[in-house]
């Protein structure tokens, strides 16, 4: 009698977590530690809000894990140090753990780390998030990309299917309908002196982090086949994107509420410098 086949879904935008790779289990480590830090922290000193800033801050150390896996495919380095960057950063402020994860899914997109385009049901699961973040105006420059990352999959290398575009076209319909319908525009706010600098900084480390791209060794995950060097710098130029057009339409709130994608962008550089320096060493003679 021939044992059953595992049903395996195969999404475009959801991929599994394996307690059998290192970076995994540490992620998982990091984010309890995370979030008890930040309760114990909290609870000591009087602070508000203790348990929902535990949460958040433990799922923010998550969010910028997984969104160093996505820019840095190669390197499981620069997830792990964007887990520990996101949580001073967090002091600037609360981020928004809706953006963050549109940043996630409109980088996994692009990129194509699972190794297809969004299907019928991550179009309709893009649709209706896409109609949540249309609701929250601090989302929008987010969202805005995950849009991006969506309609434009048709015209990366290699190319994606033509039904992501009707995707890109549903998902702008869906947040323009609550977004008209819900929500207020914000009003622009000038960014703080701390807020300036972090935007400064990200936008440095994001250009290099753009421009220092080498070949891309890691595999996708449903297929056999190695990830493209052109989506991979697409990417990263969808987080620069994200950062310019959240300072030009929020100011500096974008700066706390995206903490995660900075954190993410900023270790990619970090760890890219880091691996030069360490090449040069063992180059050098002697």
């Amino acid at each position: 009698m021939t044992a059953p086949r595992r049903i395996r879904i195969k999404s475009g935008i959801g991929r599994a977590l394996s307690l059998d790779h290192p970076s995994n289990r540490f992620v998982l480590v990091a984010t309890v530690l995370a979030g008890a830090g930040t309760l114990l922290w909290r609870w000591s000193t009087g602070a508000d809000d203790v348990l929902s800033w535990s949460v958040r801050i433990a799922i923010a150390v998550f969010l910028a894990w997984a969104i160093g896996r996505e820019v840095d495919p190669d390197d499981t380095g620069s997830a792990g140090i964007a887990a520990l960057i996101v949580v001073p950063l967090t002091v600037l402020g609360s981020p928004s753990l809706a953006s963050a994860a549109a940043i996630l899914m409109a980088t996994r997109i692009a990129v194509r780390t699972t190794g297809i385009s969004p299907h019928l049901i991550d179009g309709v699961v893009l649709t209706a998030g896409a109609a949540y973040l249309g609701a929250r105006p601090e989302t929008w420059p987010a969202l805005g990309t995950l849009i991006l990352a969506v309609a434009t999959d048709r015209y990366a290398e290699p190319p994606g299917p033509d039904r992501t575009l009707w995707f890109g076209a549903a998902m702008t319909v869906a947040a323009l309908s609550t977004a008209l319908w819900l929500a207020d525009p914000p009003a622009w706010v000038r960014p703080t002196i701390a807020e300036w600098v972090v935007l400064g900084i990200t936008a440095a480390v994001g250009f290099l982090a753009v421009i220092n791209i080498r070949p891309v060794r890691s595999r996708t995950d449903f297929h056999d086949r190695t990830l493209s060097d052109s989506r991979l710098r697409f990417g990263r130029v969808l987080v620069l994107f994200t950062l310019v057009v959240g300072a030009v339409y929020l100011g500096g709130p974008v700066v706390p509420t995206l903490t995660p994608v900075w954190a993410a962008i900023a270790a990619v550089t970090l760890m890219h410098y880091y691996r030069v320096i360490q090449d040069h060493r063992f180059a050098a003679p002697g």
